[in-house]
């Protein structure tokens, strides 16, 4: 018997349905379906948090978009289960399955097939450090699979952080705020920002000022064994650090917020019918013309 994970996205009916031709094909073939909260309340179920979801299925099937992965991969840790993500009419960078798939790719895992396509993506691990009476702890922790942000409010000013790689002062940034990307998330906010996109298979990360207040600052890659640390600087204003844009942190003057590589991956399943740079042409609209037909 498998234990297979399922997380649904609320108030999608196509991947509800899909979600139910799971669990019959599961009863027939005597698995188990181990539910996420959220999901099993679609299904009279009891279900387990992501945290221990990660660590009692594999694999986890995710029917969602991109943000519905995310939030899963974002937990794995020792126990890394294969992820198979299907996407429902957008084309996702990471749910790369269409809804037909889903049983022969589950099928295939189940059954030991050592030939499915898995790609291994590198993960950032995030710590912000407070002094409190002259005593530094720990006051947030996260993993991310896309980035990290720290940024200001909307409507407050400026913003001025301190960068340093290794423990050496590289750079004041005047901005609105910082991504550190993986290569994962540089097709993320990190290229809305004018990053590059960077290959997954390179083991860097992307530091990309969100609309610096110089043109001499640009995106700068750096290997992921860096530790790179922002420092935050007395300001009035509202800031935050944001991993994958879903959990997140209040920071105040003087926290630093260490980000290094995470001694965790998370893999994903691979579409038999997409490779990554036709994703990228399929996503990004590469060789369309910009005229009218």
């Amino acid at each position: 018997m498998t234990n297979i994970g399922l997380v649904v996205r609320p108030g999608n009916e196509q991947a509800l349905e899909l979600g139910k031709e799971l669990l019959r094909w599961s009863a027939k073939h005597n698995h188990r379906v181990l539910f996420e909260q959220k999901s099993a309340e679609m299904y009279g179920a009891e279900g387990l948090v992501v945290e221990e979801l990660v660590r009692k299925a594999d694999p986890i099937a995710i029917l969602g978009g991109d943000g519905t992965m995310i939030g899963v991969a974002r937990y794995v840790g020792q126990s890394s289960p294969l992820l198979v993500g299907v996407n429902f009419g957008t084309l996702g960078f990471l749910t790369e399955l269409s809804p037909q798939d889903l049983l022969p790719v589950i099928e295939r895992l189940v059954s030991g097939d050592k030939k499915i396509e898995i790609a291994e993506r590198s993960l950032l691990r995030c710590e912000v450090l407070r002094d409190e009476k002259r005593k530094e702890r720990c006051v947030f922790s996260s993993q991310a699979v896309n980035d990290v942000v720290i940024q200001k409010a909307a409507h407050n000013r400026l913003l001025d952080l301190d960068v340093a790689v290794n423990g050496e002062d590289v750079v004041r940034v005047r901005s609105d705020g910082l991504i550190i990307a993986t290569p994962t998330g540089s097709t993320a906010y990190s290229l809305a920002a004018g990053g590059s996109i960077v290959h997954p298979e390179l083991d860097v990360c992307l530091v990309t000022p969100i609309c610096a207040h110089s043109l001499t600052l640009r995106p700068l890659v750096l290997g992921l064994s860096n530790v790179i640390e922002v420092r935050v600087p007395q300001y009035d204003g509202h800031v935050v650090a944001v991993a994958d844009g879903q959990v997140r942190v209040d920071l105040h003057p003087g926290d630093r917020v260490h980000v290094t590589k995470s001694k965790f991956k998370v893999r994903f399943v691979n579409s038999p019918h997409k490779s990554y740079f036709g994703i990228l042409r399929g996503k990004l609209n590469w060789g369309i013309a910009n005229r009218s037909e």
